[in-house]
C-alpha cells in the first residue's frame, strides 16, 4: 500500500546502501535508485546524502517520522480490513525515560499492549532526549520533558514527577554527619544516571557553586541499578520519590534535602492518530494522571 519510491528510500537507510537495499528488495540497484531519484523529483528535494554508509539530508530526515506514521497506518488497515487474517502482533515504537519505564509506565499501558495484541519496542533515553527519537522517526510516541511538539504532532502534559535527593542511613553518617555542605559534596560520591543526566550537576551548581567534574560520581544507567548503588551505600542521587517511598518507609534510604527537582512530562505524538495510538495515548493520560502529581 505504501508507494514503492518510499520503501525503496526506506531501504536504503535501513540497509545503508543502495547495493543492500537493492538486495533486500529483490531489484536492480539501478531500480532503487530511479525510485529514490523519483521520489526527489516530485518532493523537489534530495533526500538522501549518497555516502559510505548512505545518511539523509535533513529533508529526509523530515520525511522519516511521516514514514513510520504511514507504516501503522498501513498495518492497522490490513488488520481492519481482513480481522480473520492471522497478522501477528502489531510493533509499536515508542520513547520512554527509564524512570518512568521503571516506576508507572508498564503499569499504563499494560492493558492496551494486552488487548490491541501489541508488541512494544521501547527506546529509552533521558527525558530530555526522547523527543528527538519522534523527530527522527525512530519512535510513533514517546514520553518527554519538552512542551514544544515538533511540526504535526502534540504534546500532552502527563503531569510531574518529583525527585529527592537520598542516600542510604550509612552513607549519610558517614559523608554528611553535618549536613549537606559544599566541601562534603566535593568529596562524597554522587550517583548519575548517564552522559544526558544533569539533574545533579544542576542541583549542586545552583545550591553549592560545584559545577560538573568537581565531585566524585558513579555512572549508572539503570534506574534499577540506580536504586539498587543508593540502597547499598555506594552513593547518593535524585531518585523519583513513587521509586524511593517503599525504600524510605522501611529505613533503607534517607531523604538528605528538603529541595526537591520536579520534572513536568509531556506525551508527544501525532495530531492523526491511528485508533490503536489514539487508545495507547489516552491510557497513558489517565495513568500518568494517577501516579504522577500536578
Amino acid at each position: 500500500m505504501i508507494d514503492h519510491r518510499l520503501i525503496a528510500f526506506e531501504a536504503v537507510l535501513q540497509e545503508g546502501s543502495f547495493e543492500r537495499a537493492a538486495r533486500r528488495l529483490a531489484l536492480t540497484q539501478s531500480a532503487i535508485s530511479q525510485r529514490v531519484k523519483l521520489l526527489e523529483a516530485e518532493l523537489g528535494q534530495v533526500l538522501l546524502v549518497r555516502s559510505k554508509p548512505v545518511r539523509p539530508t535533513p529533508a529526509g530526515r523530515r520525511l522519516l517520522p511521516y514514514l513510520a506514521q504511514l507504516r501503522l497506518m498501513e498495518s492497522e488497515a490490513r488488520r481492519a480490513l481482513a480481522p480473520r487474517q492471522a497478522h501477528g502482533p502489531l510493533r509499536l515504537a515508542v520513547g520512554v525515560n527509564a524512570d518512568s519505564l521503571a516506576t508507572w509506565f508498564i503499569g499504563a499501558v499494560a492493558e492496551v499492549v494486552k488487548e490491541e495484541d501489541l508488541v512494544l519496542d521501547c527506546v529509552v533515553d533521558d527525558q530530555d532526549h526522547t523527543h528527538a527519537l519522534l523527530a527522527d522517526g525512530e519512535v510513533l510516541g514517546c514520553v518527554s520533558t519538552r512542551p514544544d511538539p515538533i511540526r504535526g504532532c502534540a504534546a500532552e502534559r502527563l503531569g510531574v514527577m518529583p525527585y529527592l535527593c537520598a542516600g542510604s542511613p550509612e552513607f549519610r553518617a558517614r559523608w554528611f554527619p553535618h549536613g549537606l555542605t559544599r566541601s562534603a559534596l566535593a568529596k562524597a560520591p554522587a550517583i548519575v544516571f548517564g552522559r544526558h543526566d544533569d539533574m545533579h550537576d544542576a542541583f549542586l551548581r545552583r545550591h553549592f557553586g560545584l559545577d560538573a567534574g568537581q565531585y566524585p560520581h558513579h555512572v549508572v544507567p539503570s534506574s534499577e541499578g540506580f536504586m539498587a548503588f543508593a540502597v547499598a551505600g555506594l552513593g547518593y542521587g535524585f531518585i523519583p520519590e513513587i521509586q524511593a517511598r517503599e525504600h524510605l518507609a522501611r529505613g533503607e534510604l534517607v531523604d538528605l534535602t528538603p529541595e526537591r527537582e520536579d520534572v513536568v512530562l509531556y506525551w508527544h505524538h501525532w495530531q492523526v492518530q491511528s485508533p490503536v495510538m489514539a487508545r495507547l495515548a489516552k491510557a497513558i493520560g489517565e495513568a500518568a494522571g494517577r501516579a504522577l502529581t500536578g
